[in-house]
């Protein structure tokens, strides 16, 4: 984006300069003529003047005197008023052409004629226009200077956007959304933060509805499952009717872990379809995003990670939790640093933070980021035990 924000300001300028320098050589060639016309009637008059003090003087005006007066690009021409023949002198550098420019005077009691090539306006031009092409050149690097930075700046907002993008079809729904007027950066920006909104409710809805499910299925199951074992414990009951309850309970326990294993598989289901990472490079990414940070700090972190390793996980929300706890870690952490995934054979995913110190905070709000990020362990599914950096453990869902 930025290359062709800054070749579009480039090519622009550039139209718009030589349009304004075409019209201007256009009205500038015209002015040359109009100031060399006027130098070549005040020279002709000069040369008339010195014409007529010559003859006063009693010498003659011919060739040999008229060649050492005569300019390298005119021609001068004297007809005397006496009718004797026309004295003609030309300069090394004259070329008659279309162009060339003839001022007549008086002199003497005969004509002057001046005549200039047509040429001395062209090499006037020419140097005006190799002047303009230099300053051309300047202004084609200072529009490509101001180009490039005006196509940063306008470029940055969308940059921040398809940063947000990337979150967001990670499943991360703490965007980084840019600050601008642009109308279309704030069009874009709408749609993600509602794109995340909708995200993040369907985690709370898919979570209720766990929990309601789980509560709506299941206690009928069990109080069903406790009369008919106690009607199968009686003995004033028939032996059919008894065999008959303990053939129910042994159903209804199918039918409550048939309930359990849809409530496991709503809360299993991918955040964002296609998003998911094994642990082993989940992991990886967190523990660098650590290292970096912590290294600021100078401080040393280690970390593990055990149990399945390619079991996969929609990293947005593990980062998330990661960001929030890094940034306790950081505030109210001292020493090295700790950090173990694990993953079991049933997808459960936890997360061991051990700091080797705690700093003294007297601070409001000091564990605030251990609140956010417990809210999001919640809305996940999972639960967060702990509330120093000092020990820190969280257990989530397989989403």
């Amino acid at each position: 984006m930025r290359p062709r924000l800054t070749a579009s300001f480039v090519v622009l300028s550039l139209v718009l300069v030589l349009g304004a320098l075409g019209v201007r050589s256009y009205t500038a060639h015209g002015l040359l003529r109009t100031h060399e016309s006027r130098e070549l009637r005040a020279e002709a008059s000069n040369l008339a003047l010195i014409i007529e003090q010559r003859q006063e003087l009693g010498r003659p005006v011919d060739r040999g005197y008229l060649s050492g007066r005569v300019d390298d690009s005119d021609q001068l021409t004297f007809a005397p008023g006496d009718g004797s023949e026309p004295v003609v002198v030309e300069g090394p550098e004259f070329v008659d052409g279309d162009g060339a420019m003839e001022t007549m005077v008086d002199a003497g009691g005969g004509t002057l004629t001046l005549r200039q090539s047509g040429s001395v306006v062209d090499d006037l031009a020419a140097n005006d226009l190799s002047s303009l092409g230099f300053l051309v050149l300047l202004i084609g690097l200072l529009a490509a200077l101001v180009g490039y930075v005006l196509a940063r700046v306008l470029a940055q907002p969308f940059r921040q956007l398809a940063v947000a993008a990337g979150q967001l079809g990670r499943g991360r729904f703490d965007l980084d959304l840019p600050r601008t007027r642009i109308p279309e950066a704030r069009a874009v920006s709408h749609a993600l933060l509602t794109s995340a909104g909708q995200l993040q409710e369907r985690l709370t809805s898919e979570q209720a509805f766990a929990e309601h499910a789980s509560h709506v299925l299941r206690t009928p199951l069990t109080g069903l499952r406790l009369e008919l074992e106690d009607l199968a414990a009686r003995d004033d009951v028939p032996p059919d009717a008894r065999e008959a309850a303990v053939r129910s309970v042994g159903r209804i326990e199918a039918m409550d872990a048939v309930a359990g294993d849809l409530v496991a598989l709503a809360r299993r289901g991918a955040l964002v379809a296609g998003a998911e990472i094994p642990l082993r490079d989940l992991a990886a990414q967190g523990a660098q995003t650590w290292a970096d940070a912590l290294a600021e700090q100078d401080r040393a972190l280690t970390a593990a990670v055990e149990g399945q390793i390619d079991t996969t996980y929609t990293p947005g929300p593990v980062e998330h939790i990661l960001d929030l706890l890094l940034a306790d870690v950081l505030r109210r952490g001292k020493g090295s640093v700790r950090l173990v995934f694990d993953a079991d054979p049933d997808g459960h995913l936890s997360i061991e933070v051990s700091c080797e110190e705690v700093r003294d905070l007297t601070k409001p709000h000091a564990d605030v980021a251990v609140t956010q990020a417990r809210a999001v362990v919640t809305a996940l599914g999972g639960r967060l035990a702990g509330d120093t950096p000092e020990h820190l453990s969280i257990l989530l869902p397989r989403r």
